[in-house]
């Protein structure tokens, strides 16, 4: 999101007022967004970043043992501070201002991430599911359309639901390929004739499993409709 990364929070022991500034202009960006209804990429990135900071907290304890070491930024990945040696000590006060300033941030930080999950539930409850054809009995790769009326287009994808295992658990993600669009400003085209000529392009999938995710929300599409589908598609897949 502009202008808000983790630089911010550890700065504010330099300069509190001008982070301050940052966050504040930053969420005030995603609320405009957000009141746009457009929740990517904002939701997720303030989601990351609140799950970051509030894990930087529950670690706070940790952090006092590396006052001699110079903060030089942030291993995302572990979620853990990449400090370096540095005569230049960082002191216990400058360490409590960061500490203290990401517990004042977060409760702003929150109040913007719940604006964005109400759309998102609201969005989520109006995407209908239904099953295209038979099913085979090999579900984990296929199509999905997603009609967008404003646009009197629809959507095709295809998909790959995939097994991922961590060195943590185990999990499931949802790659998808956009196919094309396909034109329905004068006939509406049905999902089960989709499915056959989809058939006839690829054979290589002879039976696949066909969802229809259909909305009548007229919300942005990449920024929303889009993203909200498909992780429903994935919920739904992996019951």
């Amino acid at each position: 999101m502009e202008n808000l990364t983790m630089e911010v929070f550890l700065s504010s022991a330099e300069d509190s007022e001008l982070s301050e500034y940052k966050v504040l202009a930053a969420l005030k960006n995603s609320l405009e967004q957000l009141y746009k209804y457009k929740l990517y990429p904002t939701f997720g990135q303030l989601i990351e970043l609140s799950n970051e900071l509030n894990n930087l907290l529950n670690q706070r304890e940790n952090y006092k043992g590396l006052l001699s070491k110079k903060i030089v930024g942030i291993d995302l990945e572990n979620k853990t501070l990449i400090y370096e040696y540095n005569i230049e000590n960082i002191n216990e006060e400058k360490l409590s201002k960061i500490f203290d300033f990401i517990e004042w941030a977060l409760p702003k930080i929150k109040e913007v991430i719940e604006e964005g999950t109400a759309i998102y539930d609201f969005v989520d409850s109006n995407i209908d599911i239904k099953e295209i054809g038979i099913l085979p009995l090999y579900k984990d790769e296929g199509y999905f359309f997603i009609p967008s009326p404003s646009e009197k287009i629809t959507y095709i994808y295809r998909f790959l639901l995939s097994n991922i295992v961590t060195s943590e658990a185990p999990f499931k993600t949802l790659k998808t390929h956009f196919l094309e669009t396909i034109d329905e400003s004068t006939t509406v085209i049905p999902p089960e004739s989709i499915k056959l000529d989809l058939i006839k392009k690829y054979p290589e999938l002879p039976n696949p499993a066909t969802y229809n995710l259909h909305s009548d929300l007229d919300f942005p599409f990449t920024e929303t409709i889009l993203p909200v589908a498909k992780r429903k598609l994935m919920r739904y897949l992996a019951a």
